[in-house]
């Protein structure tokens, strides 16, 4: 077993994405015994590769990488940084939160946009771990809607009013989606024209919830 175990780890990085993937798969089925030799791999890996290692990290649930996770905050790849800061949220992690709030300030300082899918994890992962407060004012709330497994989800005809309402409470709205909910509890993106702005993280913040309100 201890051949298979490191096979399928070498095979993560590989230079076919099939191969690492198939590897991937192969080593969640074996279970948690592939920990200790994929922690001690995964540094070495290649992004891909080390993308893979996270999602096995995830699925067997267990938080013994959570170092070698935290490490992988200062990734050269943003996907990578983006997924082990989510995998370290999901695996319950609380001592990485000042790493993720380094990993969230140097996002902040690249310039990145605000909703860039990193940007979007790590809030999201500072929020799970409880280290930031999601705002949702009263009446935004008393105005929610349901659908299901869609969060932050209101009534279409409300939407003006919640963006207004947030925004008085220092919210900025970066973008939001329509979805048409169906009578079975399905749901579909409505198509529509598209709304696009550039958020200038570097103004004071009072400006830029105003210019994303309006």
């Amino acid at each position: 077993m201890e051949g298979e175990i490191t096979r399928r780890v070498a095979e993560l990085d590989a230079g076919s994405t099939d191969v690492a993937e198939e590897a991937q798969h192969a080593l969640i089925a074996l279970g948690p015994q592939v920990l200790e030799p994929l922690i001690a791999a995964a540094p070495a890996l290649n992004p891909f590769g080390q993308l893979c290692a996270i999602e096995v990290f995830t699925a067997l649930a267990d938080p013994r990488p959570a170092d070698v996770l935290i490490g992988m905050l200062s990734s050269e790849s943003a996907t990578v940084r983006q997924w082990a800061a989510e995998a370290l949220a999901e695996l319950g992690v609380r001592r990485a939160v000042p790493r993720l709030r380094q990993a969230y300030d140097a996002f902040l300082r690249r310039g990145e946009a605000l909703d860039d899918s990193e940007g979007e994890g790590l809030r999201w992962a500072l929020t799970e771990l409880g280290a930031r407060r999601t705002v949702l004012p009263p009446r935004s709330a008393a105005l929610h809607g349901s659908g299901g497994t869609l969060n932050d989800l209101w009534p279409v005809q409300h939407l003006p009013e919640v963006i207004r309402d947030l925004a008085d409470h220092g919210q900025a709205v970066l973008y939001f989606q329509i979805w048409e909910l169906t009578p079975d509890g399905g749901r579909h993106g409505v198509g529509g024209p598209g709304i696009d702005w550039d958020v200038d993280s570097d103004r004071p913040w009072p400006e830029t919830v105003v210019s994303c309100r309006d």
